[in-house]
């Protein structure tokens, strides 16, 4: 392991924050040590559903799970809001959850990270999958007898993990590229950004898109870009698209940044001229949406995506209830004229 690397791994781990006492309806917190809340009295942040509860059983030993998620945009914040929620109410319940957030997709990183988790005795390790890279250190989790849940990305096709949440990538892209190929009446110049190219979920949300847009004959995809995940990248991509075609239709967002390339669209005073369809409607995104410059955009609830692998692994932990070996959320597909009355906490 680098230099750089183990301080980061180390870094990550001490910079963890710990939220004590369990949410009470009406926005209460027990203290800890406290009695224990029935899941019947959690009451969910506005404008979530908690897909899963945790069983109304304090741990006979004390359980340890790290929740580990990039926070390279606004996506990676409302995972992290997830998770945070799933520590508060689980602190009565003996069950101790670290959230230890990374600052880019870099799978070496992830890898030593997760590593080091596997050695600091965690049951459970609940993160995003990144890519095919991950799967060895997540077979040996696994055979370490640690509960490997993992989200939104799968690291690997045959890898070990137990668990997994989230959204089919391709059918995410299939979705979102039938409606810009609908916005665009099948006809015209659009581009894609993407945030990473070596990133499973991108490509699949890519390749997904590319499936059905490439069926149209008279559209023309000019160029695919990668963003890194940020909106400033999204930005500086979509105005120069814009400058180089001035004729252009659409721009498709895969992953962060969709507000960067709306904002472009905006600065440029083309909204209603060219459509931007893009995932995930957070506070960066929805005025976009609700302003029209995003003409789709898809949820895939990342708070969900954040919390309910670990509220599950805890119930697998203490009460031996096993979830799903996949749990896919549809998703929503918020448009103007819809997404007020879809995500009101936004507005």
């Amino acid at each position: 392991m680098s230099k750089k690397t183990r301080g980061t791994v180390i870094a990550a781990l001490l910079g963890v924050a710990f939220c004590a006492g369990s949410v009470l309806a009406g926005g209460k917190q027990a203290a800890p040590g406290g009695p224990m809340t029935p899941a019947s009295q959690i009451m969910a942040p506005a404008g979530k559903t908690l897909l899963s509860l945790p069983v109304d059983q304090v741990s006979e030993k004390p359980i340890k799970i790290a929740a580990i998620m990039a926070q390279t945009n606004p996506f990676g914040q409302a995972v992290l809001a997830g998770q945070n929620f799933a520590k508060k109410i689980l602190a009565d319940r003996n069950c101790t959850v670290d959230c230890i957030s990374v600052e880019d997709f870099d799978a070496q990183k992830w890898t030593s990270i997760i590593d080091n988790c596997i050695a600091s005795g965690y049951n459970a390790i609940c993160f995003v999958g990144i890519s095919d890279a991950l799967q060895p250190v997540v077979d040996k989790g696994v055979d370490a007898g640690i509960l490997m849940y993992v989200f939104n990305t799968d690291p690997g096709a045959n890898s070990k993990r137990q668990a997994w949440y989230g959204q089919s990538g391709t059918e995410g892209g299939k979705q979102c590229g039938e409606a810009l190929a609908g916005l665009l009446d099948g006809s015209g110049k659009y581009a894609i950004i993407t945030g990473f190219f070596n990133v499973l979920g991108h490509e699949e949300r890519r390749l997904g898109a590319r499936s059905v847009l490439d069926t149209y004959q008279n559209l023309v995809l000019v160029g695919e870009f990668e963003n890194k995940d940020k909106a400033e990248e999204a930005y500086n991509q979509a105005a120069n698209l814009l400058t180089v075609h001035p004729d252009l239709k659409g721009i498709y967002v895969t992953a962060g940044g969709p507000s960067g390339a709306a904002k472009a669209v905006e600065d440029a005073g083309l909204t209603g001229k060219v459509a931007v369809v893009a995932h995930d409607v957070l506070p960066e995104t929805a005025p976009y949406v609700a302003s029209g410059t995003i003409k789709a955009c898809l949820d895939q609830d990342p708070f969900n995506q954040g919390y309910q692998p670990v509220v599950d692994a805890f119930n697998k932990l203490t009460a031996g209830k096993t979830p799903p070996v996949q749990t896919f959320y549809k998703g929503t597909m918020a448009r103007p004229e819809n997404v007020k009355q879809l995500f009101p906490e936004l507005f």
